[in-house]
């Protein structure tokens, strides 16, 4: 069985509504991890609250450390989804090519299967450049890590 929940990802909204005061130390060391190689899943909402600093001037230092590793995370993630967002249009062409001269079932599974994947790359870096916030982007699902009170 799968479920998800909707939760507030902004850590500045938790300060104001509750007076809550979250450990940013701990919320560091997971994107430390995650830079190392982690698979430690974070909702975007959380990442975009992060990226843009913390509410308080004594948490100057560590919002800058957020920020930069976010950042960073960013341009990586990026990255490796253009390399294999390429790898998918020349496994796409190949297919096209191949059954253009003969009509084959794996041709057809490879052009399947490169749309498919192109589709999805191209949804992934277009959510990863978005700015403004859509409700998915704070969903937690089994897994995730996220502020919760």
């Amino acid at each position: 069985m799968c479920y998800s929940a909707q939760v507030w990802q902004d850590y500045r909204k938790y300060v104001r509504r509750y007076g809550a005061e979250l450990d940013i130390a701990a919320f560091t060391d997971l994107y430390w991890q995650r830079q190392a190689g982690a698979k430690v899943k974070m909702p975007k909402a959380m990442d975009d609250a992060f990226r843009d600093g913390l509410p308080e001037p004594g948490d100057h230092a560590q919002s800058q450390v957020l920020s930069t590793l976010i950042r960073g995370l960013d341009l990586e993630r990026a990255a490796t989804l253009e390399q294999e967002l390429f790898k998918q249009r020349k496994r796409l062409a190949d297919a096209e090519r191949n059954l253009q001269r003969k009509s084959t079932k794996a041709a057809t599974e490879n052009r399947r299967i490169a749309s498919d994947r192109i589709q999805r790359i191209t949804s992934q870096l277009g959510d990863l450049r978005r700015q403004e916030p859509v409700d998915r982007d704070s969903r937690i699902f089994p897994g995730n890590y996220a502020p919760v009170m």
